[in-house]
């Protein structure tokens, strides 16, 4: 017993989750940092502008990625010697994609500003644009290093970044300048000394793409698997921020930034979550068996149950933290924080479960659930935030959220439990 524990923890998987547990715990405590110093010296209307500006730069960057990090690692790890122009093709797709968006956004800035029901955007809208770039670039970057299994070169570079932003933010106030488009301003150019450094290493991805049979082939089974994950992709990402938009949308500058600082409380657990994700992506794509498939499975359950103790506490205590964090002006952020909790819980098994989606293959299924989620989200939003305002948002989320780990369990009960295929990953 002494001996497997030992060598649990000597494991490179084990260091390789507490390199990403650390990174991302390191990166949470300076978001957290920023978030709350920000948001107390704004206050909620404003810290709902500068929550939008934020959010945007995140979730847009996120959602251009169409899910694509997943067969750039998969492949990479089982060709290594086409990692190169693996992300090559994904550096050349992201770039063609993300020009066409900003031109978009620049052209016709008005389509965004009748989306969000607001026409204060119009002003921030060069700096969603710059920080969107620089934040998808960066992201391919830390992807490839995630795909050579070098977890430490991707804390510093995400570490980097984070601290990089405090650092120049709390020099703002410093020199009394609280106006949100400065603070906006620094929040998405802080990724310019990663793109710096690492810009031949870019142009290295693109000089290494040619076409040629091998490489046809190998295009064709990236997109044959990814056809259903990058469908997926759009649904999922999506629902990470629709309810911050619809929030928006529908109420108001003061209620988004209450429904951020509650979303920012639950965002530390979320470390759970990207660890595993992150680590376990590349290992689990190399399972084959389907014994080990369904040992993975348990493990999860077994995990999940101490993960419930957890959220509990954290739901009796919610009150408090909300107190002590934010101050009593985002108080009224309670109910939506507690509900959010919840949610993420089952958003926590549904992402460990889906994982096994991935490895073997069966994206589609991944992506009905998260087009499932989808529908339940607008269908109940549309009753409950004119009802009951925020925590309709984050009610609708939780159902929504139920929905879609229902579709995973239906899956893996009827393709990997009654199955008799002992090979299943393709």
């Amino acid at each position: 017993m002494i001996g497997r524990i030992k060598y649990l923890i000597q494991s490179k998987t084990s260091k390789d989750l507490g390199i990403v547990l650390v990174e991302n715990i390191i990166s949470k405590i300076i978001r957290l940092i920023l978030i709350v110093l920000v948001a107390r010296v704004l206050g909620p209307e404003k810290y709902g502008i500068y929550s939008l500006i934020t959010v945007s730069i995140l979730f847009l960057s996120l959602f251009f990625d169409f899910g694509l990090e997943n067969p750039a690692v998969r492949f990479s790890v089982k060709l290594p010697d086409e990692r190169d122009k693996i992300f090559g093709f994904y550096t050349l797709f992201k770039s063609i994609i993300l020009t066409i968006f900003v031109l978009l956004l620049l052209i016709y800035p008005r389509f965004i500003e009748v989306l969000l029901n607001k026409s204060d955007i119009r002003k921030y809208l060069i700096i969603i644009c710059l920080g969107c770039l620089i934040e998808s670039y960066q992201y391919i970057i830390t992807t490839y290093f995630q795909s050579l299994e070098k977890f430490s070169t991707r804390a510093a570079i995400n570490v980097g970044v984070d601290f990089l932003r405090l650092l120049l933010i709390l020099i703002l106030f410093k020199l009394d300048q609280f106006k949100v488009i400065y603070i906006s301003y620094v929040f998405a150019i802080a990724g310019i000394p990663v793109l710096i450094i690492y810009t031949k290493k870019i142009f290295r991805f693109i000089q290494s793409i040619s076409i040629d049979v091998h490489t046809k082939k190998l295009l064709k089974n990236i997109l044959d698997y990814s056809q259903w994950l990058v469908l997926g992709a759009l649904a999922m990402n999506l629902m990470t921020r629709l309810d911050f938009y619809f929030v928006t949308s529908t109420l108001g500058f003061s209620e988004a930034g209450l429904y951020n600082s509650a979303i920012q409380l639950v965002a530390p657990l979320m470390i759970i979550r990207m660890v595993v994700g992150k680590v376990f992506l590349p290992k689990i794509s190399k399972l084959s068996n389907l014994d080990q498939i369904k040992k993975y499975i348990s493990k999860v359950i077994k995990v999940g149950v101490i993960i419930i103790l957890f959220i509990a506490i954290i739901f009796i205590f919610a009150k408090f933290i909300i107190l002590i964090v934010f101050g009593n002006q985002y108080l009224n952020s309670l109910w939506v924080y507690r509900i959010l909790l919840i949610s993420y819980l089952i958003t926590l098994f549904n992402v460990l479960l889906t994982l096994v989606f991935y490895s073997l293959g069966y994206s589609k299924y991944v992506a009905l659930g998260a087009y499932v989620q989808v529908f339940f989200f607008i269908i109940f939003s549309l009753y409950l935030i004119p009802k009951w305002g925020m925590e309709g948002a984050a009610l609708s989320r939780l159902i929504a959220t139920i929905s879609s780990l229902g579709v995973t369990i239906f899956f893996i009960k009827n393709k990997i439990y009654k199955s008799d295929t002992k090979i299943l990953a393709i």
